[in-house]
């Protein structure tokens, strides 16, 4: 299938991250994300539903960077994309029957042997899975592509593009549709090749260098207890939620009160993902202490940030690390750290170009790699913890009519890591979605179990907190001598103070 008219042939071209994705793939470390959607379908249509939906999406033009398959890039060791003029997204769409009475769990282990399988690379990178059999007739899509395409900011874009607000509106009906809509980044600047392009790219060149020095810099003084920088990385516990790599995936899934967890924020002033990385830290220190595990010094989280400019496809984010809370500390004392900690990586952020924490985060998860790749598995983790929170639907959506119970990312494990967690919102819900190594998380349901506990423990104990925190005495008032006289005057305009 050539593609359709209405789309521009010109295939998005890879940057650094990108490439990145590509080039650090494994068997063991596939770099695939997806989404899973769960439907209900509308009043009446029955197990025809599916049926429907799958000619509806098979009518959909595919577009860049969908369209497209790998091939060597200019210089030795690169990729890049072409456009495959035979493809056919018929043959990119897989249906499943699940056995009757299958709940959440049984398709979650269904979409971990799927998401771990390497995708073909003489192909278009992506595939469409349908399944069906759940209870009520309910249909569950889910859409697996390469991180090397888009990033998880990008696929929410894509969603957003693909859903509707009502039943009755008219929306692209596939995934691969969805990105038609989602606008690429402004390309601004001087020609390329010419003398001026030249000079910018030695001047961002000459910037990068200098802040990774500078960051570098602030590292050490941290490190002394000089400073307050980023965190240097490879610093976690070791042995603490560690395994071999592995191509084998577990998923768990909790959700939280959105209202809740913004009112723990008021009341600890903190940022709503302060109080999500707090019950997370909790939940993952009661997973390690039942099974003897004391770590000695703070949980780190990986976490992907967006950069400016962001776009639909490709990848436009950094990875940088985050302490949590202190070992034995409670749980206000717990958020009051990861305040701390998140404000100054924060703070650092706004000091450097955008190329160099993108260099940064590269250099970081090549060594991981390559720590991977060596077999040293005893040296410590880059961080315990992947955990993103990227935006998510405020609103009630529909997708072909049906209405969207679930909306959950499938995330990538990344080199030396075991974990990612992710946080969507829907509505008034927070999704909080765990996919771990089986070696290294085999119950990671539980986890998720013990997130939810968590918001409860740190409620209880901010309002402990906030009970023993001393009232301010207010200032005496002096007595108004006329009872009609208002108890504030107008203010009356004054003169500059020099």
């Amino acid at each position: 299938m050539s593609v359709q008219p209405g789309y521009d042939r010109h295939m998005p071209k890879l940057s650094a991250v990108d490439q990145a994705f590509f080039l650090l793939e494994t068997r063991e470390r596939p770099m695939s994300i997806g989404a899973l959607i769960v439907l209900a379908p509308p009043s009446g249509t029955g197990a025809r539903f599916a049926d429907r939906l799958v000619r509806q999406m098979l009518k959909q033009p595919v577009g860049p960077p969908f369209n497209g398959r790998l091939a060597p890039g200019p210089l030795k060791g690169t990729l890049t994309l072409v456009t495959d003029d035979e493809m056919d997204p018929a043959r990119q769409l897989f249906r499943h029957k699940l056995r009757p009475g299958t709940e959440l769990q049984g398709l979650f282990e269904q979409i971990c042997r799927i998401h771990v399988k390497l995708l073909p690379r003489d192909k278009p990178l992506w595939e469409q899975h349908v399944f069906t059999g759940l209870p009520g007739h309910r249909v569950a899509l889910y859409f697996k592509t390469h991180h090397g395409l888009i990033d998880g900011i990008g696929f929410l874009h894509a969603l957003n593009s693909m859903i509707s607000p009502t039943r009755s509106s008219s929306r692209p009906q596939a995934i691969w549709e969805g990105l038609r809509n989602v606008a690429p980044r402004a390309v601004t600047g001087p020609e390329p090749g010419s003398i001026a392009s030249v000079l910018k790219a030695a001047d961002g060149a000459r910037r990068t260098a200098n802040d990774m020095l500078r960051l570098i810099w602030h590292q050490g003084l941290r490190d002394v207890g000089l400073g307050r920088g980023l965190p240097t990385p490879f610093v976690t516990t070791p042995d603490v939620l560690k395994a071999p790599p592995s191509p084998h995936r577990v998923m768990g899934h909790c959700v939280l009160s959105l209202p809740q967890v913004r009112a723990l924020a008021h009341l600890g002033d903190a940022k709503i993902n302060d109080v999500l990385l707090t019950v997370l830290d909790m939940a993952m220190h009661r997973y390690l202490a039942e099974r003897g595990i004391t770590p000695d010094r703070p949980l780190i989280a990986d976490m992907p940030v967006a950069l400016e400019d962001h776009g639909g496809a490709g990848n436009r984010i950094t990875i940088l690390q985050v302490p949590m809370g202190r070992p034995g500390a409670a749980p206000a004392e717990r958020l009051a750290d990861v305040v701390q900690e998140t404000g100054q990586v924060k703070q650092e952020m706004r000091t450097l170009a955008s190329g160099a924490l993108t260099l940064y985060s590269i250099i970081q998860h090549s060594i991981a790699s390559t720590i991977e790749g060596l077999g040293l598995g005893n040296l410590p983790m880059l961080a315990n913890a992947v955990i993103s929170n990227p935006a998510g639907l405020e609103h009630r959506v529909y997708f072909n009519g049906a209405e969207v119970e679930l909306a959950l990312p499938v995330s990538v494990v990344a080199h030396h890591q075991v974990l990612n967690i992710t946080i969507t919102t829907y509505v008034d819900e927070l999704h909080v979605t765990f996919i771990a190594l089986k070696e290294a998380v085999p119950d990671v349901q539980r986890l998720a179990d013990y997130t939810a506990e968590a918001v409860a423990e740190l409620a209880a104990d901010l309002a402990k907190a906030a009970r023993r925190k001393p009232v301010a005495a207010r200032p005496r008032r002096a007595k108004s001598r006329k009872a009609a006289k208002p108890a504030v005057r107008p203010v009356r305009k004054r003169a500059a103070v020099r």
